[in-house]
Formats: C-alpha cells, sequence, structure tokens
C-alpha cells in the first residue's frame, strides 16, 4: 500500500459527498442492477437522471469493464466521474473486483487525478468477510505512489467495520 496516501472512509449520501474533496469520482455498476443504488443512485439524482438515462437510451450497460469519463460541470463535487461497469451481478467475484480496482485507478490515475473517491467496487454485495476481502481491495486502490487521497464512501452500517478494516491494513 502506497505510504503518502491518505484513505478517509465516509459515508455514502450527497452532504459527505459534496463535502469531500477530490479530482474523480468512479462510480461502479452492475451489468443487471435498476434503479442504480448507493452511490451511483445518489449522483445520478444530483446529475438529474443523466446516468439512468445512459442505461435506457443503450449507451452504457454495466458489463465488466465497460468505461465512461463524464464531465459533472459543477454538478458535483469531483469535476470528472468515472463510471465502471462491474458486470453481472450473479458473476461478481473479489478477484473480479480486484481486477476492475486496479484497472479504473489506473486509467484514473492516467488521467491525472491524485484524490479519487470510489465506493468498496461491490465487494459489500458478496458473501465474502469484508475483513478478507478490504485489505486486498485497499492494496490494489492504493498501489500506485502518485495517489494522494483516497476516499472510500459506504453505506451507513458499515462506516465503522470499514474504518477499522482500514486501520489495521495501514498497520500491516
Amino acid at each position: 500500500m502506497s505510504r503518502r496516501a491518505r484513505i478517509d472512509v465516509e459515508v455514502a449520501n450527497l452532504r459527505r459527498l459534496d463535502d469531500c474533496p477530490g479530482d474523480l469520482l468512479i462510480l461502479t455498476v452492475f451489468a443487471d442492477e435498476r434503479p442504480l443504488p448507493g452511490l451511483a443512485g445518489l449522483a445520478d439524482w444530483r446529475l438529474c437522471g443523466a446516468l439512468s438515462r445512459w442505461f435506457l437510451e443503450g449507451f452504457v450497460t454495466g458489463e465488466a469493464g465497460e468505461r465512461v469519463l463524464y464531465p459533472t460541470r459543477g454538478r458535483l463535487s469531483h469535476p470528472k466521474l468515472f463510471l465502471l461497469g462491474l458486470g453481472p451481478r450473479a458473476q461478481h467475484r473479489t478477484d473480479r473486483a480486484c481486477l476492475l480496482a486496479r484497472e479504473g485507478m489506473a486509467a484514473a490515475i492516467a488521467l491525472g487525478a491524485a484524490r479519487i473517491t470510489c465506493g468498496l467496487f461491490g465487494m459489500e454485495r458478496l458473501p465474502t468477510p469484508l475483513e478478507r476481502s478490504v485489505p486486498e481491495l485497499l492494496a490494489t486502490l492504493t498501489a500506485d505512489p502518485a495517489l494522494e487521497l483516497l476516499t472510500l464512501t459506504v453505506e451507513a452500517p458499515l462506516v465503522d467495520r470499514v474504518k477499522e478494516i482500514t486501520g489495521m491494513a495501514r498497520q500491516a
């Protein structure tokens, strides 16, 4: 894990999202999950349903590895949004989440982003305990030394648990 990167864990809500500094917001979506839940749903609401329209019009499908970069034009605290498809929910696994996280972060860093906000890349939906999956995800997300700040946004019931896991991963 990069020692330079600061890791914050925040509740996934619009107020917290507005207060998160960042260059890029990474949103992950499953190919077969509508309406958009969590952080993607919040961003969609703030963007007046733009993301939902993309899906309805077939511009975006949510297939694994699909990527869309979108300027938020001041509607979100992050100037750019990076949508990353996770594929079908039933086929999602920890190794796939980490692979997609690695690809997403590489693209984000290549875009010049040093302060990135994202969720858990669908890991909170897997049967694998977060205590086993999140440290691997954190190592993947913070591997590039160009990263300065990683803000993880999670649902309220998971915040304390993810903060604890994050603290343990930093000590390791």
